[in-house]
Formats: structure tokens, C-alpha cells, sequence
């Protein structure tokens, strides 16, 4: 049973965190201060916007965007990491869904408050956005490259990905459609955006697997890499396709077929994979909440219930970890990672805090908590369960 009065409880909760990650200068972190990660990401930034909005606390997703804006690369991209000051502090390639996900982000600010003259103070910095997910667009696949994205795992990476073609996808669509409203004229944007569309459905949907390919690598040209991830849903949650396609129900079996957690419930990220474990392997609250919504938007009450009460029932003091483990698989990645000499100092810090919650003498490992996403996520998928099941 979904306890609907301690999810109200966290859904208070979660807007009290995501203020709490905001600093002076509109820079949202990934974690509060003291916890594993003290920088903006802009893929985590973006996902807290739409959690704004989604609360109605329209004057932090301004503040946000307006942050996010100012640092943006003459690329047109976004860094892969910002420091508390707004500068580029980035370690890893440019990840292209995080400039999709600040389009997406501003789109949703556009919609719901009008704001013509915000949008005109920033469609410069919206053009250069959109010229850099194009320059990144091939024609020979109609997708879009990236070299860094949600996966953040090397061997995943430098290819045509499902997360960051649906988001720039959606992106494509979303500036296009403010575009008209402001009655500037990229048609050549909408087309783009048809174009990748066509390339998801023709080149990312595996008739064999049923489900949706996660990245097609093309740096050596000859990989395709198959397995279930819990990202896949993309296609679905940024209206590429829509939920009631069958190949979007057919993915969403997969993942729940081969991803809800046995031991733990909820749903884990992707299979487990020796050595890639961040914190030991187990469910996510935000990729959980996340295909949560596939079950509103289908009207599935009994499954939206599974879902979102999962992440109630796991909830600690009203807050989201950003995944859990069996203390068992906690102490395997610890293990590993220590005698491979990896425990970098955020890692270390994961590592205590994660001792020092009660739930670790239990056998559970609640890893980073609170972090802003599954708290994000958590706003945005009850308000829909709200609005659609009353």
C-alpha cells in the first residue's frame, strides 16, 4: 500500500532540500554541503529546475537558469561539472544531455510563466545551445554523438546513446516550438528534431531484445551495446514516443523484468557489472520515481503505487539516498576500489556517511543521502500521480 501522508511528507521534504542545494548565486549542487558532491552539475542542475517548477517556486528556476546561462561555453555547450563560483571545473568529456536537459529546462520555464522577455534576454545563448547539439548531429545514423553521457562508464561511451538523442530530441522540438511563439524562424530546427526521431526509431529499437539499444559506438565502429538500462525510458519521458507505444511498454517489461532489485526492491540503474559499482550495486529512488511515470501516464495505479511506495517505504528521515546495497555489495565495492587505489576524497566521504546511517547496522547501505535528484523527481512524479488519480 502507497502511504500517500508520509509521501506528502517527503514531497515537503524534497522542496526543502532542493532549497537547500541552491546557493546565493543560483547555482543548484548535486548534494547539500558536507555530503559527496559540493559542485553544479548541469544534467542534476536542470532535473532541480524542472523540480522547481513542477512545485511552483518559479523565482529559483528563474535564478537557476539565469545561473546556468552564465556559464555556458563558447562551444555553446554546457561544462561537464561548475564549480560554486560558475566556473568550468569539469574532469570528463562535455556531456551533450546536460545542454538538452537546460533547453528542456528553459522550455518548461517558458511554458509555464509566459516570459517572452526572459526568453529574448537568453535566445542567444539558446541559438549557441541549439548549434552545438546540431554540430554534433550524424547524418549518416540521424543521431546525435556524444562522448560523455549519463552512463558516465568509458566502455559505454563515444557513440549515439538513447539518454542524450531523446533529450536533444525533445530539446530540438521544445526550441523550435519557442522559437514560433517569439516569431524567430529555425524551421530547420523542427526538422533536425524529425530527423533524430526517425533515427531512434529506426537504428536504437532492437526487435530481438524488445527494448531500445543503449548506445550504438561508433569510435571503433563495432559495437552495439544491448543491455537493459534503466535510461532507455527517455524515449518515453521526453516525448519522443509516446507511452502507449508498444515498443515503449515492451522496453519498460525489460527493465523491470531484469532491473527491480530482488533483494532490495526498486529498480537498480543497469545489471551489475563487476568493478563498475558506485557505492555497491542495488535500486535507484530517481530511475525508479522515473519510470514511475510511464505507469501514471497509462493510467496503471497498481504499478505507480509499487513504484512510488518503494521509494516512500526506503525513504530515511523523509530524504532520498542516491541509490541503496546490501551492506554485503557495499563492502565488495569497498574492497575493490580501496585495493585498486580509487578512494578519492569524495569517495572516502561517501563512504563514512554512508557508515554512519542506523540502516548500515540493518545490512542496507544508503549511499549518498540526501542527494537532489530522486528529490527532484520525487516532486514531479507525485504531482502527476496527483493530477492523475486524484
Amino acid at each position: 500500500m502507497l502511504n500517500k501522508k508520509k509521501a506528502e511528507k517527503i514531497y515537503k521534504k524534497s522542496i526543502k532540500v532542493l532549497k537547500s542545494v541552491q546557493l546565493k548565486n543560483g547555482g543548484c549542487l548535486a548534494t547539500p554541503k558536507g555530503e559527496r558532491y559540493p559542485y553544479i552539475y548541469p544534467r542534476d542542475h536542470a532535473v532541480i529546475l524542472l523540480g522547481f517548477l513542477s512545485a511552483g517556486m518559479i523565482k529559483e528556476a528563474k535564478k537557476g537558469l539565469d545561473f546556468v546561462f552564465s556559464t555556458q561555453l563558447e562551444s555553446g555547450a554546457f561544462p561537464q561539472r561548475i564549480d560554486t563560483d560558475g566556473h568550468d571545473a569539469s574532469y570528463k568529456p562535455i556531456q551533450i544531455d546536460g545542454t538538452g536537459l537546460v533547453l528542456y529546462a528553459f522550455y518548461k520555464y517558458f511554458k509555464k510563466t509566459g516570459g517572452k522577455k526572459f526568453a529574448e534576454e537568453k535566445w542567444d545563448c539558446v541559438k549557441k545551445s541549439v548549434d552545438y547539439i546540431i554540430k554534433n548531429y550524424h547524418d549518416d545514423k540521424q543521431l546525435i554523438y556524444t562522448p560523455n553521457s549519463i552512463h558516465e562508464f568509458p566502455p559505454t561511451e563515444a557513440g549515439l546513446e538513447i539518454w542524450a538523442n531523446s533529450v536533444c530530441c525533445s530539446a530540438l522540438f521544445k526550441m523550435h516550438e519557442v522559437a514560433e511563439a517569439l516569431n524567430h524562424k529555425h524551421p530547420e530546427w523542427k526538422d533536425y528534431a524529425i530527423r533524430v526521431r526517425e533515427g531512434i526509431q529506426k537504428y536504437m529499437w532492437n526487435s530481438r531484445t524488445g527494448s531500445f539499444v543503449k548506445t550504438i559506438r561508433i569510435k571503433e565502429s563495432s559495437s552495439v551495446l544491448i543491455d537493459i538500462d534503466a535510461s532507455e525510458y527517455a524515449v518515453a519521458d521526453f516525448g519522443v514516443l509516446e507511452d502507449a507505444d508498444l515498443r515503449v511498454k515492451s522496453c519498460v517489461k525489460k527493465i523491470e523484468h531484469e532491473l527491480w532489485n530482488k533483494d532490495l526492491g526498486g529498480l537498480c540503474r543497469y545489471p551489475k557489472f563487476e568493478g563498475r559499482n558506485n557505492g555497491g550495486w542495488g535500486p535507484w529512488p530517481h530511475f525508479t520515481l522515473f519510470v514511475a511515470r510511464h505507469f501514471i501516464r497509462n493510467a496503471n495505479k497498481a504499478k505507480a503505487d509499487q513504484y512510488i511506495g518503494w521509494v516512500v517505504d526506503i525513504s530515511y528521515k523523509d530524504m532520498l539516498p542516491e541509490h541503496i546495497s546490501t551492506v554485503l555489495e557495499f563492502n565488495e565495492y569497498v574492497n575493490d576500489f580501496t585495493e585498486a587505489g580509487l578512494l578519492r576524497k569524495d569517495r572516502i566521504v561517501m563512504i563514512e556517511n554512508t557508515k554512519k546511517n542506523p540502516n548500515f547496522e540493518k545490512g542496507i547501505a544508503y549511499i549518498t543521502t540526501p542527494l537532489a535528484w530522486p528529490h527532484a523527481e520525487f516532486i514531479r512524479t507525485w504531482n502527476l500521480y496527483k493530477k492523475t488519480f486524484g
